[in-house]
């Protein structure tokens, strides 16, 4: 994965909070923990998140091995915020991917997104660990994709896609990151095809209130050209959460 997310020109600015000018020592420790957040996800997407060993995670970050326990305290940690980074470099590739969708039929931008999603970590090696992990899988996911979802879930209310009261919205995701963390596990141990992403999009628009053939056919619309990758490490998830 290449860059650090700067490259994207987004219609909204999501996850960008305004912050003090950063200090010598700050910038030198965001950059390090960055260079370990990037290390990590080369070394893991290789030979996976178990035999991925610190030592070879620091070295590829070309820092003394002691480094790491500056910034992480344990390698399940470091695989936790890998994972909090692809989750915001998903939601940032869904906007981009969905900016036309959102113009000519707004009922496709969230299905689509979802769908680019499971697809994505479907092939990706490093979600074979996580998935096998499905409360960590659940935790991140609801709150990293959480400011590009309920803005979604919201538009659609205002549009009456969605059958939803605007108080429900917190528990009708969170159930939607149930029913996502459920279907992307099955693709990846190979109790489901790849297409079975339909199906789980299809059910949770009709959890949501969107009528039935409006939901299937909004679940098995073509699929936009997903960009590349463009992982931004120095994003903290924590920082960003209330």
């Amino acid at each position: 994965m290449k860059g650090n997310g700067d490259e994207f020109a987004t219609p909204a600015k999501i996850h960008e909070n305004k912050k003090p000018p950063e200090g010598r020592v700050a910038k030198r420790r965001r950059l390090t923990r960055a260079r370990l957040l990037k290390a990590a996800y080369d070394v893991m997407a290789t030979v996976g998140v178990d035999a991925a060993k610190i030592k070879d995670i620091t070295d590829q970050a070309d820092v003394g091995f002691g480094t790491f326990y500056n910034y992480f305290e344990t390698k399940d940690e470091l695989a936790n915020q890998v994972l909090d980074c692809v989750i915001n470099d998903y939601g940032r590739r869904n906007i981009v991917a969905t900016q036309v969708l959102r113009e000519k039929d707004p009922a496709l931008a969230m299905p689509v997104s979802m769908r680019l999603v499971m697809r994505e970590a479907a092939r990706a090696p490093m979600w074979q660990w996580w998935v096998l992990r499905p409360d960590l899988l659940f935790n991140r996911m609801r709150d990293g994709f959480a400011p590009f979802a309920k803005r979604d879930i919201q538009d659609a209310i205002d549009q009456r896609i969605f059958d939803l009261k605007p108080k429900d919205i917190d528990s009708a995701w969170a159930l939607a990151n149930w029913m996502m963390v459920g279907g992307i596990h099955d693709i990846v141990v190979d109790k489901r095809p790849l297409e079975s992403d339909m199906f789980v999009v299809e059910s949770i628009l009709r959890m949501m209130g969107m009528d039935h053939g409006r939901a299937r056919a909004a679940s098995s619309s073509t699929l936009p050209k997903y960009s590349a990758p463009q992982v931004n490490w120095s994003f903290e998830l924590q920082s960003h959460t209330p």
